[in-house]
């Protein structure tokens, strides 16, 4: 990047002083303070020299970092120094050769760090938040210490919203993921963020340098982030006083042990929880004092700091009575790495609080995306969330005010549930239609609201049966009927077309604004006009399948797909790039991706195959159940081959042993002057030896049965894994074949048909967000249609006939067996 710098530097030399000298340009090129440097490099540290290294790298990449850092000490003291290319095993040898480092700087030369190459400004930043995620993912329970799942981070920045010249403060930093969220926040809505005030405070060395790296690859260079224990020693002050800020947000280590010795600044703590395990409410005690009077703050807290008694019950009454505290959010379980639990928000405001009398609970805790390892917030969450806190809404079973009175008479209780039970109702039990049959109208008619979006549904599913019952059609025969009975109805079809409809005249109504993006700019204001847009003209439809919440949601959702997408454009214009491989091959190479799908699809179902005959317990497997055969168990099938073969061996042995002995004696049959009484010995010899011949036949059968049955599934087996290897040669193939015809394709691709295709895809998109939210829709609706039918469709009286026909069945059995 240094080195695109200095090129740029030197043409604007050359165009301002066209005589000048090449010693001239050298020394001029050498100021550090030139504007068209963001980062001066010093002379041993550029890139033209060290990826010429072919030994001894580990000691020029070291020196290297050492010389950025003492160039820059106010922005990168202790942040590169620690990192030592150098390094050396206890043995002696180098810990990365330099085969190894070489490898590495060739790869990074493959990449020109220069701006234009870039699809929008913040791509290295984002490339490192990347990094950061994966990386926690990895750690697992440690990789909560110092990230913050995006998610979450939107979610603060949505609730505070901080002002284009706020002071920000995170005293358990990290990464510094909710920082830089707040700042992209800020840039995204006023366009720039330079009059933010950025501030941090982090306790690991490792986790301190990680956050430093992370501000500058975001271009955040004056962010003041200091190391050292919070609670300890806070050192984020001026003259030895504490420093203020208008937003304070963090997301504190849960029940963490804590010290009193040493303590600087107990000032901040009116109230002293227990040292062990109970540091939370301290961590919250330090930012409530380092909050400046209009002051807002956001903290994650475990839900245990809100139902505790002790000194927690008292900070609890305090902070409610003072009216600091404004709403406190119950979140799903198992968002943050290394912790399954639940977890809150707890949103405390100084403007204001002489005058707050509530506070706004909400539970959020059963709206989210399930994940295997983690579960995740969606766009439409963090919508509902924000928007409800935003405008103080009171949604049944999801948000309440409560007077502080109120939770007075709770003692200070702040359990989420005490004040929002989000429980599901009781399912309800007709007794007369268990015992009698029919659908009960009452259970019928409570699905209305669900039936109104359906044009005729109701009626066609339901015939009348008697008297506040009624019962399904002849067509409902089985519960899965149900489902293929709503897909294909007229009323699924009509209420999807609404939305068809509308989607489309929102899409003309914005196409001018879209157009005009690379020439606007903004991906802030275009996605706001884009939004207002989108509720104005599809909140409108009778009979809504998605609510004013799923509405917002989906539209976020959509944005939140496409970020990336409207950033390059408002950047870089309508660059072909934003093309996906697949759809440039679709168009322009069907067949290859095809064939690479059959193949990609090939190698993963056999992949499948394997892996799940591998996961099997010991005695699960069966040659009739599965194809593949586990690798311990070929080991023994081939183990037992080698034992059936040692005993055909020995026995095909006797059998050439008497297959010898017959043969002599059918000679002495054959003489020419046999004696009588040899031949009678003779023949009563072979008949007693084939007789032999065949039992060992006989007992040979079985083995060679077993041998070839044993060598046919192993061939089976080695064919599968052959087939495997081809499959993923192919893909391998494939994917370079698709990636040179792409490459070629995409070069050719003109800016007005970029533009067009990248239309197209994200207005296709839309409608297939939107129709994914109206599929959920309909498939609430066939659940609770299935629940009807599992319910009531067999009486008691029907389970009875049956349950006596089985007796009577099993009791047959047992008398033809013997027993009576």
């Amino acid at each position: 990047m240094f080195d695109v710098a200095q090129v740029v530097r030197a043409k604007n030399l050359k165009a301002e002083h066209p005589n000048i000298t090449q010693a001239q340009l050298d020394r001029e090129l050498e100021i550090e303070n030139a504007t068209e440097y963001e980062f001066f490099v010093p002379a041993d540290a550029r890139w033209k020299d060290l990826q010429m290294l072919t030994e001894n790298i580990g000691d020029g990449l070291t020196v290297a970092l050492n010389s950025i850092e003492n160039s820059r000490k106010e922005i990168l003291e202790g942040v590169l120094s620690g990192t030592k290319f150098n390094a050396l095993k206890s043995n002696g040898d180098k810990l990365l050769t330099d085969e190894v480092l070489k490898e590495l700087l060739d790869n990074f030369n493959e990449v020109e760090l220069k701006d234009e190459n870039f699809e929008f400004p913040d791509l290295l930043g984002a490339a490192y938040e990347f990094l950061i995620k994966h990386f926690a993912e990895s750690a697992g329970k440690k990789g909560g210490e110092f990230y913050t799942p995006n998610e979450v981070v939107q979610l603060m920045a949505y609730i505070l919203q901080p002002d284009e010249r706020a002071t920000m403060c995170d005293p358990t930093v990290g990464s510094g993921g909710l920082l830089i969220n707040l700042r992209n926040y800020v840039e995204a809505r006023y366009g720039n963020a330079r009059n933010l005030s950025i501030y941090g405070q982090e306790l690991k060395e490792g986790i301190y340098k990680m956050c430093k790296m992370n501000m500058i690859f975001h271009g955040i260079k004056n962010a003041n982030i200091k190391m050292g224990d919070t609670l300890a020693n806070p050192l984020l002050q001026k003259d030895g006083i504490l420093l203020k800020f208008d937003i304070v947000v963090a997301n504190p280590p849960f029940s963490q042990n804590y010290k009193t010795e040493g303590m600087k600044h107990k000032e901040r703590f009116q109230n002293w929880t227990s040292t062990k395990k109970q540091a939370d409410f301290m961590f919250l005690q330090h930012m409530v004092s380092t909050l400046n009077n209009d002051g807002r703050m956001a903290v994650v807290m475990p839900h245990g700091v809100l139902f505790r008694g002790g000194e927690e019950q008292k900070i609890r009454k305090r902070l409610i009575n003072s009216g600091l505290i404004e709403a406190i959010i119950g979140l799903p379980p198992s968002l943050f790495f290394g912790t399954g639990i639940p977890a809150s928000l707890i949103i405390i405001n100084k403007h204001g609080a002489g005058e707050r009398n509530h506070v706004l609970f909400i539970n959020a805790d059963k709206e989210y995306k399930e994940g295997k390892n983690q579960n995740k917030l969606r766009s439409e969450d963090i919508d509902k969330i924000s928007f409800v806190y935003r405008k103080k809404i009171q949604l049944d079973k999801y948000s309440k005010l409560v007077h502080k009175d109120d939770i007075e008479k709770e003692e200070y209780n702040c359990n989420i549930r005490r004040y929002v039970d989000n429980s599901p109702p009781a399912t309800a039990h007709d007794v007369h239609a268990h015992l009698k049959g029919g659908i009960p109208l009452a259970e019928i008619n409570a699905l209305d609201t669900n039936f109104e979006c359906y044009e005729g549904l109701k009626q066609s599913l339901f015939t009348s049966l008697k008297n506040g019952y009624d019962q399904f059609v002849p067509a409902i025969d089985s519960k899965e009927k149900i489902k293929e009975f709503i897909d294909s109805s007229a009323g699924k079809q009509k209420a999807f077309a609404k939305y068809t409809l509308k989607v489309n005249e929102f899409w003309a109504t914005v196409l001018p604004k879209i157009e005009s993006l690379p020439a606007d700019k903004s991906v802030y204001d275009f996605t706001k006009y884009c939004t207002g847009e989108f509720s104005a003209i599809l909140s409108g439809i009778a009979n809504p399948l998605l609510s004013e919440f799923q509405l917002r949601g989906s539209f976020a959702q959509y944005i939140e797909d496409l970020k990336y997408d409207f950033k390059s454009v408002g950047a870089s214009a309508w660059k072909a790039e934003l093309i996906p491989d697949d759809e440039i091959l679709e168009s322009q190479f069907p067949e290859v991706l095809a064939n690479y799908r059959n193949a990609l699809a090939r190698r993963d179902e056999l992949e499948a195959l394997f892996e799940t005959v591998n996961d099997l317990e010991e005695g699960e497997w069966n040659e009739d159940d599965y194809e593949a055969i586990p690798k311990k168990i070929i080991t023994e099938i081939k183990t037992q081959i080698k034992l059936n073969t040692k005993q055909k061996n020995l026995l095909a042995k006797d059998l050439v042993k008497i297959t010898k002995q017959i043969k002599a004696y059918e000679k002495e049959l054959n003489a020419k002057n046999p004696i009588p009484e040899k031949v009678t010995f003779a023949k009563k010899e072979i008949e007693q030896l084939t007789e032999k011949a065949n039992e060992i036949l006989n007992e040979i059968t079985p083995f060679e049965e077993a041998i070839n049955a044993d060598t046919d599934n192993i061939k089976k087996h080695v064919a599968l894994e052959e087939e495997l290897k081809k499959c993923r040669t192919e893909v391998k193939e494939l994917e370079r074949y698709k990636a040179t015809l792409v490459e070629e394709a995409r070069a050719k691709i003109t800016v007005d048909e970029a533009k067009k295709l990248i239309i197209k895809r994200w207005e296709r998109n839309l409608h297939t967000v939107i129709d994914g939210y109206q599929e959920i829709h309909t498939r609430n609706l066939i659940n609770a249609i299935g629940e009807l039918y599992e319910k009531y469709v067999t009486t008691l009286d029907e389970v009875l006939i049956s349950r006596e026909k089985e007796t009577e069945l099993l009791n047959t059995f047992l008398i033809e067996l013997g027993y009576e």
